[in-house]
């Protein structure tokens, strides 16, 4: 394997949607600027599980039996695992709607926009997924704390290329 094809793949992995939905939660819960986090310690589970966990569970457990790859590559396997990605973002835009945890349920919201639009754009074409769930959570973070964050989008390049390359 060549050295960018390294870098392609070391960049897929930190920036893949479940990593990324990592990040912005811990950004989100370490400087708050929007709604009423209660318990710090239960938002962090509770996100870890129903955005981090729960998205990629199934793909964990299929490539575990050696039906798919961890990028699920094969396009007319996606949408089962798209679907269940749906379920656990809309359980955590409940429940984060109900514990009025506002920049989370921006997030949860966020990352359930993308996925439907995404899960429907795979009928069609072969959309990336990296991408738009780098996106819609970079539109969440804007979202929260306003124009300033607008540069992070700089990162989709980064995520475009990786993703072009492998």
């Amino acid at each position: 394997m060549d050295r960018s094809t390294k870098l392609a793949t070391f960049l897929s992995y930190v920036l893949s949607p479940t990593s990324f939905a990592f990040y912005i939660i811990f950004i989100f819960l370490l400087f708050p600027s929007v709604g009423n986090e209660k318990n710090v310690f239960v938002s962090l589970v509770l996100s870890i599980i129903f955005l981090c966990i729960f998205p990629v569970l199934t793909i964990f457990y299929f490539k575990h039996k050696g039906t798919v790859d961890i990028w699920v590559s094969n396009q007319k396997q996606r949408t089962p695992f798209y679907i269940m990605a749906i379920i656990g973002y809309i359980l955590a835009t409940i429940i984060f709607y109900l514990r009025n945890e506002t920049a989370l349920f921006v997030l949860s919201i966020a990352y359930t926009g993308v996925t439907v639009a995404v899960t429907i754009g795979n009928f069609s074409t072969k959309i990336s997924s990296h991408s738009a769930g780098v996106a819609g959570p970079l539109t969440a973070l804007t979202f929260v704390y306003g124009l300033s964050v607008l540069p992070s989008f700089l990162m989709l390049s980064l995520v475009f290329w990786s993703r072009l390359k492998l």
